[in-house]
């Protein structure tokens, strides 16, 4: 298809239809729409009577040196995908400020691909939805900015309420008036409705207003191999980190991402009305270089209202504020929390309120001189110790390998065996990086 095609033509490469519209009517299982260079003014709306793929033979709809789409005379989402098995990719997708959705996804759309597009310029809550019911799509390798409402929330990708299994890989997304990335619903919702099974994985997300991602009542989350970075707070608006989880979130892993250059890596809990957040693991993250700018905390987890949380193998290093704050009552206690095998190279290195029953901390390597605040006192690791804390953890000099952050000797072997997988040499190392591996 061509913009300077015919919608009277039989649609081959010799005789190209002109609009979007007329090539989905047209193709079936297996088959190959080439949208040539160009602007597409209209709505792609793969809905309808447009057939749907199939896993063997899924339908491709395919940009040819990057055409653009943009807003026509009608209202509403430029692209609405409610079809299983099709592949979009290579298009620019401007929405040019106008007030709509980018691209809606809802229905059935298992194993549908949005990928190498450029998704931007949206005057709405997000640029990207996945809504009623949409299940098994993906967004892979796209770029996403500047979805904005002044004053507003304006989120890159929104993930809503009754949406299952989506995957989110690989993207860029930044410079939103929301966030990178939000999984939505409200406490007090039917239970079978929040947002279950999404994948969050390999994107680099940053310089929102808000965070890089929110997780509020979602379930079976996974946030890996990420960037979360350049968070600064809004003259009015506020903010401070990069990562939020609360309301009621349940089974939400974050592993092995990268935050650095923002107020605060992760904030857990909060105010809520449902059930506090569960089943919380935050395990092989590299936390670094926090700052204060603004008025922001400059540390690593705030750790409010939860049940349960896990914080293992994770490595902090030049934080300018504490790198972990719990039970603080904020929204009810920090219950039964878990804190081992990380590598705190923090000169705060806690700060323990009041409401953290249960709290188990050991095997991490603290700088020397590290404190403790505990009920209003400053305690060192041997005051801390005998609160009956960290019984078999210890300081040295040098815990991180700067360059690398790398686990220095002291922590290479020296960690708790745990149970989330198996160790590469002698035994776990302290922090975020096994050496042996």
């Amino acid at each position: 298809m061509s913009p300077t095609g015919d919608d009277a033509a039989a649609g081959t490469e010799s005789a190209p239809v002109r609009t979007l519209a007329k090539a989905l009517t047209l193709a079936g299982p297996g088959d190959r729409i080439r949208a040539l260079a160009g602007t597409y003014a209209e709505r792609v709306l793969i809905t309808g009577d447009v057939r749907a793929g199939t896993a063997e033979a899924p339908i491709t709809l395919e940009g040819v040196d990057t055409p653009h789409i943009v807003p026509g005379s009608a209202q509403g989402a430029l692209v609405v995908v409610e079809r299983p098995h099709w592949r979009i990719k290579g298009f620019d997708i401007d929405v040019q400020n106008k007030p709509s959705f980018a691209v809606a996804f809802s229905g059935d759309t298992e194993g549908t691909v949005l990928s190498n597009s450029e998704v931007h310029n949206a005057q709405y809550g997000a640029g990207i939805s996945f809504h009623n019911g949409a299940h098994g799509a993906t967004l892979e390798k796209n770029h996403i900015h500047h979805i904005s409402l002044p004053n507003k929330d304006g989120h890159g990708v929104m993930v809503q309420p009754t949406a299952r299994n989506i995957t989110v890989r690989d993207n860029v997304i930044h410079d939103n008036s929301g966030d990178s990335i939000q999984c939505y619903s409200t406490d007090g919702s039917d239970p079978s409705a929040p947002a279950d099974g999404l994948l969050i994985e390999g994107n680099d997300l940053y310089g929102n207003i808000e965070q890089s991602i929110d997780i509020k009542t979602c379930y079976n989350v996974t946030v890996r191999h990420n960037k979360m970075h350049k968070a600064r707070r809004h003259p009015t608006l506020g903010g401070n980190g990069a990562m939020v989880v609360h309301l009621s979130a349940r089974d939400v892993l974050i592993e092995e991402n990268d935050f650095y250059d923002a107020g605060l890596a992760i904030g857990v809990g909060g105010n809520r009305f449902g059930a506090s957040p569960s089943g919380i693991v935050i395990r092989r993250n590299r936390i670094r270089d926090m700052i204060t700018e603004g008025g922001m905390t400059g540390g690593g987890l705030q750790m409010a209202v939860s049940t349960g949380t896990q914080v293992v193998n994770n490595t902090f290093t030049r934080l300018q504020g504490p790198a972990i704050v719990m039970g603080s009552g904020d929204g009810g206690p920090t219950e039964n929390m878990v804190v081992k095998n990380n590598i705190i190279d923090a000169a705060q290195a806690m700060q323990v309120g009041s409401q953290a029953p249960g709290l188990t901390t050991g095997s991490n390597l603290y700088r020397p001189g590290a404190t403790f605040l505990k009920a209003g006192a400053t305690l060192n690791l041997s005051q801390w110790q005998a609160q009956g804390q960290d019984a078999n953890s210890y300081e040295d000099a040098a815990p991180v390998v700067q360059e690398t952050l790398a686990p220095g000797p002291a922590a290479v072997d020296r960690g708790e065996h745990l149970d989330f997988e198996a160790t590469c040499g002698a035994g776990p190392d302290i922090g975020a990086v096994e050496s042996s591996c």
